[in-house]
Order: structure tokens, then C-alpha cells, then sequence
């Protein structure tokens, strides 16, 4: 893409439809400047969370099963789109306010889908007293600093390894003993492939 490739200051909606094959008259059809795009971008970047998280979630019945699913789809969507993870950090201060206030609700509708679970795993009785959102931020930090440090990570260790040790540092430390004898039969992080 010519924004995560050029950045959004050095592009020109002129380039963006010349390499999609489209006249400029035309992008300016679908889209009223090069803001609104930028916009756009990004939103669709916050969107992929909210379309690969349900499926991940989808006959998974077991809270501790669920909440580990929910956080692999996340961390996954950040490693399929380290540039565009990337991008969104660098560019979402050239929105407006609205789009960015816009852009902070999609993320709360996708952190909602990671809190959701970690609060089936309080009811279930497998965790310390925490707060869920503050417990959600834990996990979603850890995705995005796989894409915000990916440049040195990648470097040191594998997607699968950063996974299963990052996300299972954040798990063993929300659970109790009730919680931690559960995940010895419910742990998606033990080695296998994600």
C-alpha cells in the first residue's frame, strides 16, 4: 500500500489511483480528501480484530478456552499487519478529533470481545480479583508490541514463542489456584502450534 509503504505526508491521492489503475476524479468519488482515507485505512485495519476474533471463538465453550482464542486471533491479526500496525501508530495523529474518536470506539468494540472472555473467567471462578479492561489492555499491549518492536523480536525469538510467553505470562498471573488446576487441561500456550 502507498501509505505504509511512502507514508501519508509523502503520498498523493494522485498515487494511490494510479497504482490501484483508477483515475484521481475517481478517488475523489469515494473519498473527499486524502484524510478521509487515511481514515479509512485504518479503520479497516481495527476492523480486521472484529472479523477474526468471533470465528476464533466460534464452538469454543470452556471461559479459560475462549479468553486464549480470543487473545491468539488478536496477536495473529498483528502479525499478518506489522506494517499496517505500524502505519496506524505513525499516521492516526494527521486525523481529525471525530475520526479519531471514531477509531478509539471501533477499538473499545474490538478490546470488548477479549474482555468479554477474561469476565466468563471470573464467573467461572478462575481468577484473582482483577479488573477485566485493565486486564484486556495487558493482553492487547503485548499484541501490538510484537508489531511496534517486530523489528528486534523477530530477531529473538518467533511469533509462536513471543505467543505462548507473553500471553501466558498475562494468563498465569490473572488466574488462582482454582484457575491455574483448569488451565493445566485448558492450555492452548503448552508448545503446540497456534
Amino acid at each position: 500500500m502507498c501509505f505504509e509503504r511512502n507514508g501519508y505526508h509523502q503520498t498523493s491521492i494522485a498515487d494511490i489511483a494510479s497504482v490501484a489503475g483508477i483515475s484521481t476524479g475517481l478517488m475523489y468519488k469515494y473519498f473527499g480528501d486524502k484524510r478521509d482515507l487515511l481514515y479509512q485505512v485504518i479503520l479497516e485495519i481495527l476492523e480486521r480484530y472484529n472479523r477474526d476474533i468471533p470465528p476464533a471463538l466460534r464452538g469454543v465453550a470452556d471461559p479459560l478456552l475462549r479468553l486464549q482464542s480470543a487473545a491468539i486471533a488478536y496477536y495473529q491479526v498483528i502479525d499478518r499487519r506489522v506494517t499496517a500496525t505500524l502505519f496506524a501508530y505513525r499516521e492516526s495523529g494527521s486525523l481529525d478529533r471525530d475520526q479519531r474518536k471514531a477509531l478509539k470506539a471501533k477499538e473499545m468494540q474490538t478490546n470488548d470481545l477479549i474482555k468479554d472472555c477474561i469476565e466468563e473467567c471470573v464467573k467461572a471462578g478462575y481468577c484473582n480479583d482483577i479488573d477485566p479492561e485493565l486486564a484486556t489492555y495487558w493482553i492487547v499491549t503485548s499484541a501490538h508490541a510484537w508489531g511496534l518492536k517486530h523489528w528486534r523480536l523477530a530477531k529473538i525469538t518467533s511469533f509462536e514463542k513471543y505467543v505462548q510467553q507473553s500471553l501466558g505470562t498475562i494468563i498465569n498471573g490473572m488466574l488462582n489456584d482454582v484457575g491455574h488446576r483448569h488451565w493445566k487441561t485448558h492450555n492452548l500456550l503448552d508448545g503446540r502450534p497456534l
